[in-house]
């Protein structure tokens, strides 16, 4: 005797279908599932800061190198008044770095870029993570990478911020 007859079949593509559709409908209703755009044009933007991060640090395998701060107009006013406005775009572009040859002997250069973190501000696609969404980048890829477990990590680790989760200020 068969284990499935056509009409058991049809019930059960129907039922995948639905199941599908279902996982459509909840991603839809889950703005924190909302993709992260790649950041156009964003060394146009204030530069915050850069820092270096060496091979002593524990995230130096991850992200060794140096790290270029950016915020696009709504997030400067956001670091002047310590809340970030919806529209706010923060860039942590991380590059790799190599040493100088010939004439630039003895000095640490900028290597090819290693990735974009960025963060986006908005309250209402973003709720359950403080208004603010998060996405990686590897190298030039304008491909978000982030799972959504891994954007709740980046959410909690922030939620740590004294500033509207944001843990930078604006080198004076």
């Amino acid at each position: 005797m068969p284990l499935t007859t056509p009409r058991t079949s049809i019930v059960l593509t129907l039922a995948l279908v639905a199941v599908g559709a279902a996982a459509v409908a909840i991603r839809a209703q889950n703005p924190d599932a909302a993709a992260v755009p790649y950041p156009r044009d964003f060394r146009s933007w204030r530069h915050v800061k850069s820092i270096v991060i060496g091979p002593e640090h524990k995230s130096f395998p991850n992200r060794g190198g140096i790290h270029h701060y950016y915020a696009n107009p709504a997030a400067v006013e956001g670091y002047r008044t310590g809340t970030f406005p919806n529209g706010s775009v923060l860039v942590d572009e991380g590059v790799l770095t190599k040493d100088g040859t010939d004439q630039s002997k003895g000095m640490l250069l900028e290597a090819d870029r290693r990735s974009l973190d960025v963060m986006v501000k908005d309250d209402q696609r973003y709720k359950n993570t403080g208004g603010w969404g998060f996405e990686h980048f590897d190298r030039d890829s304008p491909t978000g990478t982030l799972s959504a477990d891994a954007r709740g990590k980046c959410s909690d680790c922030h939620s740590m911020a004294a500033r509207d989760h944001v843990f930078s200020a604006i080198r004076p």
